[in-house]
């Protein structure tokens, strides 16, 4: 009896320390940015959300930026009931995206929930810029830079071809004009969005934007939770911020979040 009674204890002696020795080690094991995504994923799957939400963060303090993680952040943090953060990084979320109908409709409904502003071009934009804000900055480059390339390469073969064909002629125009479209839409989303500071209001009641940066200011007008606007100027506490109809004002910095 005593003999088992040894066994069974230098047995479970045994399974300590390989839990402890197993546990280390897995402490010791490096988290990734892409384990914590995977973390975060769970933790919503499970309705974690307010979790979830601070993995999510974490993974973007980590480095690893991406539409992915900005959507998801906003997915969380709709659900864990804060709808300005969610509509913030979904805004985030369309510098990668920003033709991703999943990524519209829930930043559409988000800012239903809030009466969000939007800011809608005129339509004769939609005819002149045809790409802005429809195809990621980056791409837009690399379209530019690729139009230029293929409009350099029918030059040539036009110089050097004796007979210089009609169609060549139609391609080189075609070519042209694609690059003008490209180019012009381009300058148009670095414009207005990449040169420009923006920001997102979070405050959940209608923040006040007044005349002047002080709490005594009279209040010009108000914006709701979730409503884009501009950054004008910046002096201590207080930014100058203007809606997409040109009204502007002055905002506590603690109401707003930048892009």
């Amino acid at each position: 009896m005593s003999s088992n009674r040894c066994q069974m204890l230098g047995t479970f002696t045994l399974c300590s320390v390989c839990l402890c020795w197993a546990t280390a080690l897995a402490a010791a094991v490096p988290t990734t940015p892409q384990t914590a995504f995977f973390r975060a994923n769970t933790l919503y799957t499970q309705g974690q959300y307010a979790e979830a939400a601070d993995a999510y963060e974490a993974v973007l303090q980590s480095g690893l930026a991406s539409g992915n993680v900005y959507f998801n952040l906003g997915n969380a943090y709709f659900r864990a009931g804060q709808v300005g953060r969610a509509i913030l990084n979904y805004e985030r979320a369309r510098h990668f995206f920003p033709s991703d109908p999943d990524l519209a409709a829930n930043l559409g409904f988000a800012r239903s929930l809030t009466g969000a502003e939007v800011c809608r071009p005129p339509l004769w934009q939609h005819f002149v810029f045809p790409f802005t804000h429809r195809v990621a900055t980056d791409r837009l480059v690399w379209l530019t830079s690729a139009a230029y390339t293929l409009l350099f390469v029918v030059l040539a073969v036009s110089r050097l071809w004796p007979r210089r064909p009609q169609w060549l002629r139609y391609v080189g125009w075609g070519v042209a004009t694609g690059l003008v479209v490209i180019t012009l839409s381009l300058v148009q989303q670095l414009r207005t969005s990449e040169w420009q500071r923006h920001a997102v209001v979070l405050k959940q009641e209608d923040a006040p934007v007044r005349f002047e940066p002080a709490a005594s200011g009279t209040v010009h007008f108000s914006v709701p939770q979730g409503t884009r606007v501009r950054v004008l100027d910046v002096r201590e506490d207080w930014w100058q911020v203007a809606r997409c109809d040109g009204r502007r004002g002055w905002v506590e910095k603690d109401a707003l979040e930048e892009l």
